[in-house]
């Protein structure tokens, strides 16, 4: 049982990443799991654990921008994707997205978010095809001609953050089971992209200016396993 356990952590260590400046504190809030999971016996096999991975949807994400509602000058994050299933089946779609800041923010996207903001921002894109997160939950059918265009939504909480980090969830199907290194009580792991940013200058002078993209601080392993999605990271959370 102890020869397993060192054989999982090892091979979580190899992907999951600490984020940029505030690695600290991300790896804190997002699990401290992560943390203990690095501590672990460089003797142990990766390959003694097989990974049960049924599919992992395509995810091209677009860009990350400020928007100010132009009623009450409240600002908000908000960013676009499009998903594509080339997994051989039609699938559920159910994703979830967090938007963590350099303040120790942790902000569920769609929360603090009213209907009207988001009809508004849909409007001023001018895609008939974008769908908010509530649209977009159901049946990914097969093929690029049935490709969904997302919008999520964060509200601005702190003008003052300079790095964020977005996690999204329900892209794949793909999870890990692990023992808590504490209680060693079964964890359940998913397959989770990461995509980290810079936001540099004053949120309020920016505009809608893009957030420029961060390229992960990663393994080789990692990179090569995930170079399809430029800047971004899959990881284990």
């Amino acid at each position: 049982m102890i020869a397993r356990i060192q054989h999982t952590r090892a091979r979580l260590s190899t992907r999951v990443v600490a984020p940029r400046r505030f690695s600290l504190l991300l790896a804190v809030l997002s699990t401290v799991l992560a943390v203990n999971l690095l501590e672990t016996s460089a003797t142990a096999s990766p390959a003694a654990v097989a990974v049960t991975e049924d599919w992992t949807v395509d995810f091209k994400p677009g860009p990350l921008r400020l928007y100010q509602d132009p009623l009450d000058g409240r600002l908000y994050w908000y960013f676009t994707y499009r998903v594509t299933n080339s997994t051989g089946q039609d699938r559920m779609f159910a994703p979830r997205a967090e938007l963590f800041t350099d303040k120790g923010e942790i902000i569920r996207s769609g929360r603090g978010v009213s209907s009207e903001v988001t009809k508004r921002l849909r409007g001023l894109l001018n895609n008939p095809l974008l769908e908010d997160e509530n649209q977009i939950l159901g049946d990914l059918r097969q093929g690029k001609e049935n490709a969904k265009d997302g919008l999520i939504i964060w509200p601005v909480t702190d003008v003052d953050s300079n790095e964020l980090t977005i996690f999204i969830t329900g892209l794949s199907n793909a999870t890990e089971r692990v023992p808590h290194p504490v209680s060693g009580d079964d964890i359940v792991l998913r397959k989770t992209i990461r995509l980290d940013y810079k936001v540099p200058g004053n949120i309020h002078q920016r505009g809608s200016d893009e957030v420029t993209t961060v390229p992960p601080v990663s393994t080789e392993r990692a990179l090569q396993m995930h170079a399809r999605v430029p800047n971004a990271l899959w990881i284990w959370r």
